[in-house]
């Protein structure tokens, strides 16, 4: 029963499973006149397909000149659209090459049919001209501001009519997959063989006429286009003569997934192509060669010949020094019976020596490694594109009911490739080298700009010495500390807060929020002795084996924080005999904000803001306090009975209720998180995260992104430029989470940090800073949850500098305590050192 609902039938594995464009059409009816819908735009939104419109023209005076529009629908992606042009100029051998991912593209645009497009960018509208000499016309444009304007009429002969291989609806497809009915993919091309083009082009601002002759191409690639083909072959040329002379042909090879006998049985080659002759289009042509077929039929030949081949060992492509196409197949011109047939050989020189070879692209050669194996895994091929522009010679035979003279035969000159002195190929090569090393430099410029303003923006922290990065210039700084000064802090908290629920706050008349407010004024009253502790603190050598330990002198105290640059301006002035002086700098503040949260399952704190007036404060939580309480129980005592001997005598009022008092061992433990949370005001780290969290890494991240976009943009020459997008999405991913890994690093740094500099404010202020060890080893054991800022909503510029004591931007208890030890051995080991020199 399940088999009859889960299994399908079986397929002949050595069944064809590629249904080529020729397989169901005769030589003698190749022809298949386009309906009014084939060049109609499909637009899918989903799948594997491809769509491309293209227009290749030539101009009288060999300038070469393709207009593509690219629709690409991806799996689930999004459809992305991609405007392509190219122009060159044989002359001068100047290269003008644009892609752009368009924006609002819309098919039809209003009061249009679907053959017309438009975007913000450029725009195809069609022109049915019926009775006339060119019947039908497309109305080109395209606007990149000054360094590419695009104006252009295209118009199809009513002789030389638009085609595809094979009549009707499925006319022009192969197919892809043993199943016809149900095939895994298919393309399709139609053609418009030969089209006169006129109109203007504005290249970096200069304005030139345009006028030529052409082809358009409308394909669709109803798969993956890595699997439809091996490789591709495409020919075009163009010429005035002998009223208007035109052929094309496009060849293709499958992948060896497919052919006769399934999998593995390929390559199949796919030949089409036309000759248009005297403006009329002469005949079509179809051949499709399968592995180890022999010379096809005498009746029609389409084929591309790849002559006296040597491998390219920089690419690993076998490259030809002449190729040869050909054409053969019954007219299609009224009243001109009989074959049309045309030869065309190409010299495109050695490998040493080429000639007309304008590109040969490694397509990922600048892609990143990375990216270059993840394309190459999925592509599964090196794709690389040669393109030669030569003076060739087209041989024609066929009736001279078509063109006069043609029966004997004629030869018509390409009309484009026109050859170079190897003085003029000097020059040009001189000029791109410099244009090389230009760019180099240009290049450069920016990497040397942005390590200049990260150099520029190392200061020391105060205390430790450590060298940091802030990116907020003192102007920056005054404005945030301006902002968070008086009720400024007490705003920004409550709206952190908000963000779980409204918060409820401990008053200052609740005996709690006296004993934390006391403790804070006893660590915030010692802050004047970091600044310089050698004149302040000079006992610190003078203590017994049992006494707490005593901090020796910082070397960097707690002073304003010249940047890299302002010492580099002191040594400029320095060395002009000026008496400079570095210029004042924010310091420690001398008042501090407070507040307490009524929330006893939050056993944390956190410290905010900068500046002085009130502009930095701590958080704490109930919970926390209700944690040390119940480690060790309160004391209460009773305060002196202040009523009148009447009041006693007479029982007037009750007398005084006994008070809390917080032990010694309490307000050390209060103190201790306190002394932390303080350490990260006055280090500044607020303004450190803030600077590296939404300025630093942002933006090299976006930096790389864009540059990786670029580099891109060949790829989508070749897969589509949803890969351009794929790359957006992932600096998009990968910037969330290099964000978070950087906040991480930074953060752990600057715990440890804290904890350092908060023994050194315990010490001054009278605490025994060993405590601070026993603390830390204590919550490791107690396994508290803690509230953590980060948790309540994705991190932005607020939360990033909400510090919380512990949660998941702290480090492990165990590098907090290895650090403390580290710090108080060396206290111990510095104090040794001086008193023995002291004594000698």
């Amino acid at each position: 029963m399940f088999s009859s609902f889960f299994s399908v039938a079986p397929t002949d594995p050595n069944a064809p499973n590629f249904h080529a464009v020729t397989t169901n059409v005769s030589e003698s009816d190749l022809l298949g006149p386009l309906e009014s819908k084939d060049t109609e735009w499909l637009c899918a939104t989903s799948g594997f397909i491809t769509e491309t419109q293209t227009f290749y023209f030539i101009t009288e005076d060999g300038v070469t000149m393709m207009y593509q529009i690219i629709h690409s629908a991806v799996g689930l992606w999004y459809p992305t659209i991609q405007f392509n042009c190219k122009i060159y100029d044989p002359k001068t051998r100047q290269v003008t090459w644009k892609s752009i991912n368009v924006t609002n593209f819309v098919t039809p645009p209003p009061g249009l049919d679907k053959k017309s497009s438009k975007a913000d960018q450029c725009s195809i509208t069609y022109q049915s001209r019926p009775g006339s000499d060119h019947p039908e016309a497309y109305l080109l444009s395209a606007n990149l501001g000054a360094e590419l304007q695009i104006s252009l009429e295209v118009s199809r002969p009513a002789t030389a009519p638009g085609w595809k291989l094979g009549k009707g609806e499925k006319g022009g497809y192969s197919y892809f997959g043993p199943d016809l009915e149900k095939p895994e993919g298919y393309v399709i091309h139609r053609f418009w063989p030969h089209l006169k083009v006129e109109g203007h082009v504005i290249t970096n601002g200069k304005a030139e006429v345009f006028s030529g002759a052409g082809t358009f191409i409308h394909a669709i690639q109803g798969m993956r286009p890595n699997l439809v083909a091996s490789s591709w072959n495409f020919h075009h040329f163009q010429s005035k003569e002998l009223g208007g002379v035109s052929a094309i042909q496009m060849e293709f090879a499958t992948c060896d997934t497919h052919g006769k006998a399934g999998a593995g049985s390929g390559p199949v080659k796919v030949n089409v192509g036309s000759l248009v002759i005297n403006n009329k289009l002469a005949t079509v042509t179809g051949v499709t060669t399968w592995p180890g077929d022999k010379e096809g039929s005498e009746t029609v030949v389409s084929k591309t010949v790849h002559l006296n081949t040597v491998l390219d060992a920089e690419t690993g492509y076998k490259k030809p020094s002449q190729v040869r196409v050909e054409w053969k197949g019954p007219s299609v011109v009224s009243g001109a019976p009989g074959s049309v047939s045309g030869k065309v050989e190409m010299d495109v020189g050695t490998l040493d020596e080429p000639k007309g070879l304008i590109e040969r692209v490694d397509i990922m050669a600048e892609i990143p490694y990375v990216l270059k194996a993840a394309v190459s895994y999925v592509a599964g091929t090196k794709p690389y594109m040669y393109q030669w522009i030569n003076p060739v010679k087209l041989h024609l035979t066929g009736s001279d009911e078509i063109a006069p003279g043609l029966s004997n035969g004629v030869e018509h000159a390409h009309i484009h490739g026109i050859p170079i002195s190897e003085e003029k190929r000097a020059r040009h090569m001189k000029k791109l080298k410099v244009t090389t090393r230009l760019l180099q430099v240009l290049a450069v410029i920016p990497l040397f700009l942005f390590w200049a303003t990260i150099t520029a923006s190392l200061e020391r922290t105060p205390l430790t010495g450590r060298w940091r990065t802030i990116l907020l210039s003192p102007d920056e700084e005054d404005e945030i500390a301006a902002q968070l000064a008086g009720q400024g802090w007490y705003d920004a908290i409550r709206d952190i807060l908000a963000l779980d629920g409204e918060p409820r706050f401990i008053p200052p008349s609740d005996w709690r929020y006296q004993w934390v407010q006391e403790t804070l004024q006893q660590l915030t009253q010692i802050i004047p002795i970091l600044a310089d502790e050698r004149k302040k603190a000079p006992d610190w050598i003078n203590q017994g084996p049992d006494d707490p330990p005593r901090p020796p002198p910082a070397k960097y105290p707690l002073r304003p924080r010249p940047r890299a640059a302002e010492y580099i301006h002191w040594f400029c002035s320095k060395l002009c005999d000026d008496k400079p002086a570095l210029p004042p700098r924010a310091i420690a503040p001398s008042s501090f904000s407070l507040l307490l949260v009524e929330d006893p399952n939050a056993s944390n704190a956190f410290s905010y803001g900068f500046g002085p007036d009130g502009g930095s404060g701590i958080v704490v939580y109930s919970g926390f306090l209700e944690d040390i309480f119940s480690k060790m129980p309160i004391e209460y005592y009773t305060p002196p009975d202040d009523r009148s001997w009447l009041s006693k005598f007479f029982g007037l009022s009750s007398p005084p209720p006994p008070k809390p008092r917080p032990t010694q061992e309490q307000t050390s433990e209060l103190a201790i998180l306190l002394a932390h949370e303080l350490a990260h005001l006055v280090l500044c780290h607020h303004l450190e995260t803030l600077s590296s969290a939404t300025i630093v890494v942002p933006g090299v991240l976006s930096m790389f992104a864009d540059v990786l976009r670029v580099m891109v943009f060949p790829v989508t020459m070749i897969f589509g430029p949803f890969v351009n997008d794929a790359v957006a999405q992932l600096g998009k991913i990968g910037s969330g989470e290099l964000t978070k890994m950087g906040e991480y690093c930074t953060t752990a740094n600057q715990e440890i940090e804290a904890d350092v500099v908060s023994a050194r404010i315990l010490a001054h202020a009278g605490f025994d800073a060993r405590d601070a060890i026993r603390f830390w080893e204590s919550r490791t054991q107690d396994d508290i949850e803690c509230h953590r800022v980060e948790a309540v909503k994705p991190p932005n510029s607020v939360q990033t500098v909400a510090r919380s004591i512990m949660g998941s931007t702290h480090p492990v208890n165990e590098k907090r305590i290895a650090g403390l030890r580290n710090e108080l051995n060396r206290w111990e080991t510095e104090r040794r050192a001086a008193a023995a020199h002291a004594r000698s």
